[in-house]
């Protein structure tokens, strides 16, 4: 997503951050923590990738001190400016990004440099929720119960509730005693400490349209809320800081290796006995006497396996693979695609104020005001197109409320990080500098194109062919088409109408011959400014038969033994909302399922 950063230099933040760090007493873990030459030859478990999920699972199978265990990161360790949450988007183009690109797009991404999708992936420990804007989102009930129904046994909402709960330490007094919150958990949940007179009206506007103010992550998801975040005293809580950094120094039978990118995973006929992995140019292989998890994410861990022999067989061999197990990895890769550019104007001081030396202050002081909030990301709201049945509960769409501007300089450097091409900038977003601008993000939640990752070569250091075929499916446009009318909707109420909104009244380059907001000009908008949420899922596919990769235990299937996926890739279908919450969850719940098949408490 795409959201206005703070007005000043990258090493003048940085210098900041360092700072902050000192006054509020916390220091990221160094890479002093992690010594290669302690390596043990073998462990009992080793676990590629410390993302979101790889980091709960090392936090949940450490914890039995008679496990030996390992994680191998391919990045470093997060510094400390990854902590402000209004910097989301600096690490773009960085050491800490992946810095992916898909293929080019048909239809889709037409305002981008050759119509390829820039796609960020964390490269570091705590992986994406270092660089994320922290929403915690869980998706619908239905969501889940699609995936039971479908041969993803065990993984029903009612299953998977006790796995959210497990991790969150619930800090929203007005839900804290509903039911379905958790308040013993590693991972903080609130809402920002600051909000803006145009958030107020974003809701407003929404109740204006029938809509009710709701936990999203409660009983029903239909309707708007204030955004709840994975933040706690202004800082950011990644998946590192809340599952690794508290137990590191502690548990002697976990070692965490970084700056280490796994190669190959070995095998003994179809039974997962190690990893091969390299640091500083220098080869290493370690054993793994019970279990080789993989918890590369939706990218990392389809290619791993690819490389590894356990994909489709043709393009295994295309690439002269041995071929471990035939299995569909890299296919039905989903994503939520947002729309960008429904923007607008508005009274001057409706927004978040600009960044100054007070509101530096005020943030290390307190961890309050316009940087405490990840990019301005204020509101969110659940809505239905005309595609689904509303009376269900089951939206298909999210509407992000975003108080700050695309026209600002440090927004130009972003969009063009994403790929923008620079007259497309300058004819759509520039002329607004001035002004007090907004936008509303829109995120189609289900759409129905599905894409495919594949190899670009067997160097693990090559990034694979990505291909999401955006817009594939005729209807996905139309909802694209049909969010953006809903966004409209809420700019053009009374309550926005009192602090000023104004629609952009500028049309953007390419769709000039189209009458402004009209069907044919959403659409052609749609087609050129689409961007993806960071979704990425669901390549490496839970269900019981071999159309699936994993089983529903998360056991790579095809007779591979000794062998799982935990991450984001499991997953069948994409949920209704942002995917961090989801992804710790599955850490959680393939962690408990791993200690159950080798009857260990958890």
């Amino acid at each position: 997503m795409i959201f206005q950063l703070p007005e000043a230099p990258k090493w003048a933040l940085f210098a900041f951050a360092y700072v902050l760090s000192l006054l509020c007493g916390w220091t990221p873990p160094s890479s002093s923590y992690f010594n290669v030459d302690k390596l043990r030859d073998v462990y009992d478990f080793i676990i590629v990738g410390g993302g979101s999920a790889g980091s709960v699972v090392t936090n949940r199978l450490s914890a039995h001190p008679e496990l030996k265990v390992l994680l191998i990161e391919a990045g470093g360790a997060p510094s400390a400016d990854t902590e402000i949450p209004s910097y989301f988007g600096v690490h773009n183009e960085c050491p800490f990004e992946w810095n992916f690109r898909t293929v080019p797009q048909n239809g889709a991404c037409l305002a981008l440099e050759e119509q390829r999708s820039k796609w960020t992936r964390g490269k570091v420990l705590g992986g994406t929720s270092v660089i994320n804007s922290m929403m915690y989102v869980r998706g619908n009930r239905r969501d889940y119960d699609q995936w039971a129904q479908n041969g993803a046994t065990g993984w029903s909402y009612n299953e998977v509730l006790p796995y959210f709960k497990s991790i969150e330490r619930f800090e929203i007094s007005d839900y804290a005693t509903n039911g379905y919150h958790g308040d013993k958990g590693e991972l903080p949940i609130t809402y920002s400490a600051t909000h803006s007179l145009s958030s107020d009206a974003f809701l407003k506007g929404c109740s204006e349209l029938g809509y009710k103010y709701v936990d999203y992550n409660g009983p029903s998801q239909t309707g708007h809320s204030r955004v709840q975040f994975n933040i706690r005293n202004g800082l950011r809580f990644s998946a590192a800081k809340a599952f690794i950094q508290p137990v590191v120094k502690e548990r002697s039978n976990l070692h965490i290796v970084l700056d280490s990118t796994a190669t190959k995973i070995e095998f003994n006929g179809k039974q997962a006995v190690g990893v091969h992995f390299e640091k500083n140019g220098k080869k290493h292989y370690i054993r793994a006497e019970k279990e080789v998890i993989l918890s590369a994410g939706s990218i990392g861990s389809p290619h791993l396996l690819m490389l590894s022999g356990v994909g489709p067989k043709e393009h295994l061999q295309q690439h002269k693979i041995e071929v471990i197990a035939d299995l569909p990895v890299g296919k039905n890769l989903q994503d939520h695609i947002f729309v960008g550019g429904i923007a607008g104007t508005m009274d001057q001081g409706s927004t978040l104020p600009p960044r100054s030396l007070s509101s530096f202050l005020n943030y290390a002081l307190h961890g309050s005001g316009p940087m405490a909030i990840p990019g301005g990301i204020e509101a969110v709201a659940f809505m239905s197109t005309p595609f689904v049945n509303a009376s269900l509960d089951f939206p298909d769409i999210e509407l992000i409320y975003v108080a700050s501007s695309l026209a600002s300089a440090s927004s130009e450097s972003y969009l063009r990080d994403m790929g923008l091409r620079q007259e497309v900038y300058d004819g759509y977003f520039l002329p607004k500098r001035e002004e007090t601008a907004f936008y509303i993000g829109t995120l189609m939640n289900r759409l129905k194109s599905t894409g495919e990752i594949r190899l670009n070569s067997t160097s693990p250091y090559d990034h694979p062919l990505l291909d999401p075929k955006y817009y594939s499916h005729p209807e996905d446009i139309q909802v694209a088409v049909a969010a953006t009318k809903k966004a409209l909707e809420v700019m053009d109420t009374k309550a926005m109408k009192h602090v000023g909104a104004k629609r952009w009244n500028i049309s953007l380059p390419g769709c000039e011959d189209k009458e402004l907001w009209s069907h044919a000009y959403i659409e052609c908008l749609a087609r050129h400014l689409t961007f993806t949420s960071w979704h990425f899922c669901c390549t490496c596919a839970m269900g019981t038969d071999n159309n699936f990769v994993v089983d529903p235990r998360l056991r790579v299937r095809g007779g591979v033994k000794n062998l799982r996926v935990i991450d984001a890739s499991i997953m069948p279908f994409i949920t209704t909302g942002n995917l961090n919450a989801p992804a710790h969850m599955i850490g959680a719940k393939g962690a408990a399922m791993i200690l159950e098949d080798h009857r260990l408490p958890h």
